[in-house]
């Protein structure tokens, strides 16, 4: 009996002690988003970034397992290292509208600046973030450096909450867990409300029952944000022609859409325009964009997700007059690379 009783006691305690085990999260970070805007400074040959403001947006939803994205996809990738013990503790990767625009025969006659914006977990303690160029031979090579520490959280703002109308297409379940899309409409007018339902709908349903996103339905959250335009001017300020391709729109703002799309949670964004042309575009990591009443518009939705998720633009083309064949190369590994991506994010 007497050994019974220590070994029921053995295992309570065991118990108990793994309940009590903090995961790595937990151990490095507060459960909130720090929001960097910076400003991108550069040409085709050097750049600079410059800190602008830092933003509290909200609890975190983003990836609290699998802390450090393994795959160097994009144009840039950040990580987060503990100043005490220089320990990686979560790193991602991005494209931005400077990326592209350097590649531009603009970019090779004179500087411009971007602003652009890259989200965090908000670490405990002190930590360094650092900011790496990635080039066409994957060699990195740092860019910007910035502590976060006491003075950090001081200067946080609170994102403003622009209280805007939002339509939740698909719960799966705690964001933490899942891959969140945010819809936003972009061009639509309050008295459009119901127009832009009906696109965001026609966007869902395009995106969900293609696959292999179809086979992960389970792994997805997808919510809608409607966004009035400002004045006379689209609010988040996508402009088509970008680059000076007709068929090409990006926001020219990354600042533009932050403060929509924090009012729910979101790992990815898609911005919907409210035109019948032919256009969108996409940058890794960041957002895609589709005029949704367009003749080819299902196939720009696939299309630019894909761009935007998996990162097939942003390593493995150079020439935007190529655009419908930007995808052909990669039909044979596109699941397995989109799985592993979905799996950072959800196992």
């Amino acid at each position: 009996m007497r050994r019974i009783a220590l070994l029921s006691i053995i295992i309570i305690l065991f118990i108990s002690c793994t309940r009590n085990e903090k995961s790595d999260f937990e151990k490095h970070f507060i459960d909130k988003t720090l929001r960097i805007n910076l400003i991108h400074t550069g040409d085709a040959s050097s750049e600079s970034f410059k800190l602008d403001k830092i933003y509290d947006d909200g609890l975190w939803y983003g990836r609290t397992k699998n802390l450090i994205n393994p795959y160097r996809l994009g144009a840039y990738f950040y990580e987060v290292r503990a100043v005490e013990t220089d320990e990686l503790l979560y790193s991602e990767c991005i494209s931005t509208y400077f990326s592209e625009w350097r590649l531009t025969e603009e970019a090779k006659e004179r500087k411009k600046s971007f602003n652009e914006s890259i989200r965090i977990p908000l670490p405990n303690k002190e930590a360094t973030l650092t900011m790496y160029k990635i080039d066409s031979v994957d060699v990195v090579t740092p860019v910007w450096e910035y502590v976060i520490d006491r003075r950090t959280r001081a200067l946080m703002t609170p994102t403003k909450n622009h209280n805007n109308r939002i339509v939740r297409l698909l719960d799966s379940g705690d964001p933490k867990e899942k891959v969140d899309i945010a819809i936003l409409g972009d061009g639509y007018t309050l008295d459009e409300a119901k127009l832009f339902d009906a696109d965001a709908l026609h966007f869902y349903n395009t995106f969900i029952n293609t696959e292999p996103y179809r086979s992960r339905k389970s792994d997805f959250n997808v919510h809608a944000v409607l966004v009035p335009p400002a004045k006379s001017s689209n609010s988040l300020k996508t402009s088509y022609g970008t680059f000076g391709y007709n068929l090409y729109a990006l926001v020219g703002d990354e600042w533009a859409f932050r403060d929509y799309a924090t009012q729910t949670p979101y790992d990815y964004v898609v911005i919907l325009i409210n035109n019948d042309q032919s256009v969108g575009g996409s940058l890794y990591n960041l957002y895609s964009t589709s005029a949704i009443r367009s003749q080819s518009e299902d196939f720009i939705i696939r299309h630019e997700i894909g761009h935007q998720i998996v990162g097939l633009a942003d390593r493995f083309y150079s020439d935007y007059d190529d655009i419908d064949t930007l995808v052909l190369p990669y039909y044979c590994d596109f699941s397995d690379m989109l799985n592993k991506i979905l799996d950072l994010h959800t196992k």
